[in-house]
């Protein structure tokens, strides 16, 4: 009923909008993108899987967009989604913005919209992104789940590395819960949150707050427990070289069906997922370098708190015009949790992963891509795999 309020109030701010509007509305703008990859070895790129089964490195992805403006300063902006090798097209974002009447770079975005936490997100599609995969921070899938707690530290520990395979239930565990959640990352790109946010600029200062149903790890449609998300970007702009900001976030991550597993009194909207991140990005002559670091608590309700940090630094030079070379090396450390027969583990374990390649950008329209990549896993023995890959980026 909340939600039902705050959109009828966003639509009494639109005003009366007159029948000869409608003929004032501007043409939707159309566009799309088609990723095409080739793999040298295709069972090695599992690292980078997403939610549904997607994944960058996927033989061809297609992604189409539309513009439709509305009336003055009202947009609406949907995204499509589509993946050759789990056969599905989704809606990734769909959401109106309400743009300042004055002028000012203030806007209002309201329904399935981007993530505006950290650095990375404005430059994750192909024709921005300098390389093929993501930084692990915003894709990688712990063993931590939605759906279920771990009872003991055991419990947990015994899945260090397995990611959507991970279950506390299994011979021998002793955790709580169910099976309609499943495994999680820490900051998630790749699906969309319902919600709003307001977004701006105020030179030198960049800024995002906003409040929505899911939380960073678990981006969700439909509410899946009693809490919200309330997010946040502070960013600063001094000069054309240099861009830093700081994201927090703070959300319930538990689904309500496990209320009936936990101990009286304690309800799954107690448990928070809470995100402290900085970014920071310089530009001199033809290189430029980003990165960003970032600090996850997960409470737990029965094994205390699961922290982790996770940081990359990414760099990007161009040789000759229309040609570049880039890399990117990823960081992801558990921290360490008590285990009930005694002595301590890290809850999940820790990884690297190092990709590097060359480009040929020969317009804003047309990419081409050679990279190779490889990842560590520190399970025993430790689970390392590398492949080199080819993509043709077009839009249209």
């Amino acid at each position: 009923m909340r939600w039902i309020g705050l959109m009828f109030g966003l639509a009494l701010c639109l005003g009366p909008v007159e029948p000869v509007e409608c003929a004032s509305v501007g043409p939707v703008n159309f566009q799309g993108n088609l990723d095409l990859v080739g793999l040298s070895r295709t069972d090695q790129e599992g690292i980078n899987t997403l939610n549904f089964g997607e994944n960058p490195f996927h033989t061809a992805r297609i992604r189409l967009f539309a513009d439709a403006p509305i009336q003055d300063h009202v947009h609406v902006f949907t995204e499509f989604l589509y993946d050759d090798e789990t056969m599905m097209a989704r809606l990734f974002g769909g959401f109106v913005r309400l743009s300042d009447p004055k002028g000012r770079d203030i806007h209002l975005e309201v329904g399935k919209i981007p993530l505006h936490l950290g650095a990375y997100p404005n430059r994750s599609y192909a024709p921005q992104n300098n390389l093929i995969g993501a930084p692990l921070m915003y894709q990688y899938h712990t063993d931590l789940r939605t759906d279920q707690a771990a009872v003991r530290g055991e419990d947990i520990v015994a899945n260090r590395g397995k990611g959507y395979r991970s279950s506390y239930m299994g011979p021998g565990l002793t955790g709580v819960g169910g099976s309609g959640g499943q495994a999680v990352p820490v900051l998630y790109e790749n699906c969309w949150d319902f919600g709003m946010v307001l977004i701006g600029t105020a030179a030198p200062i960049e800024f995002a707050v906003g409040v929505t149903n899911g939380s960073a790890a678990q981006p969700v449609m439909g509410d899946t427990n009693n809490g919200k998300q309330v997010l946040a970007r502070l960013g600063f702009v001094p000069a054309p070289w240099i861009r830093a900001g700081v994201s927090g976030s703070r959300a319930p991550y538990l689904y309500e069906d496990l209320n009936d597993d936990l101990p009286p009194g304690r309800t799954v909207d107690q448990f928070m997922q809470k995100l402290a991140a900085a970014d920071l990005e310089l530009s001199y002559g033809h290189g430029v370098l980003y990165s960003e670091f970032l600090f996850s608590r997960f409470e737990s309700p029965f094994i205390g708190n699961l922290d982790l940090r996770s940081w990359y630094v990414e760099g990007k030079w161009t040789v000759l015009p229309g040609w570049y070379i880039a890399g990117r090396f990823d960081r992801m450390i558990f921290a360490d949790i008590a285990l009930s027969g005694g002595g301590v583990a890290a809850w999940d374990a820790d990884l690297w992963k190092r990709e590097i390649g060359i480009g040929f950008k020969p317009s804003k329209r047309l990419v081409a891509k050679l990279v190779h990549q490889q990842s560590k896993v520190n399970v025993t023995p430790p689970l390392v795999r590398a492949f080199a890959a080819a993509q043709l980026s077009v839009g249209f």
